[in-house]
């Protein structure tokens, strides 16, 4: 085992363009056992002392892994320096389109005079509309009377309504009902103070 690891150590050295001396000496006392290195000259590099070589295989193996570690440094100084890989480019976040957004209680045309009836959406069987009353009732002698059936909400002020074969009832905001076809109806109050606002879905 003791000449495999000579031999380990000896080709260690050849590789770093070193030459591994040992002891040959039995003398007891003496460097028996001991290692030491020279350069490719002869010139006593480690392990050498006043009474003969005095470095340990261990030793010798440390030195020549330190010595690999440094030629290693060495060499890598001269490399050309590695270039950071360039980081992906984020995919372009898509172009949004911006969303038109209305109010229906902004900007409320007056009423002081007329009712003011808006349309806000057409499609086919359907029609919205923002009806803004300011004090307007609906004659006793021309009640309203209508094909379709219409569902109606309050959104702002009061009112009240009456319909045919019903009660009269008083609204106020967020309460909402449905007018049927054919029942003739009519508004029997509206706020005068405050602008009243409806919406109205127009069915079929």
């Amino acid at each position: 085992m003791a000449s495999e690891r000579d031999d380990d150590l000896r080709e260690s050295a050849r590789h770093r363009g070193l030459k591994l001396v040992k002891s040959r000496r039995r003398k007891a006392g003496g460097d028996a056992g001991k290692f030491g290195l020279t350069d490719a000259s002869g010139k006593e590099l480690f392990g050498f002392g006043a009474d003969g070589l005095t470095a340990s295989a261990d030793e010798i193996a440390d030195y020549l892994r330190g010595a690999s570690r440094s030629d290693w440094a060495e060499a890598a100084k001269g490399l050309p320096k590695r270039k950071p890989e360039p980081k992906p480019k984020a995919a372009p976040k898509p172009k949004l389109k911006k969303l038109a957004v209305a109010n229906l209680l902004a900007k409320l045309p007056s009423a002081k005079r007329d009712e003011v009836f808006t349309e806000v959406l057409a499609r086919p069987g359907v029609r919205i509309e923002r009806i803004v009353s300011g004090g307007q009732v609906t004659p006793a002698d021309k009640p309203f009377e209508q094909d379709a059936d219409e569902w109606v909400m309050l959104l702002a002020g009061s009112a009240a309504i009456r319909l045919d074969g019903y009660a009269e009832v008083s609204l106020k905001p967020g309460d909402h009902l449905t007018i049927p076809a054919g029942v003739r109806h009519r508004v029997t109050r509206t706020d005068a103070d405050v602008p009243t606002v409806w919406l109205a879905v127009h069915l079929g």
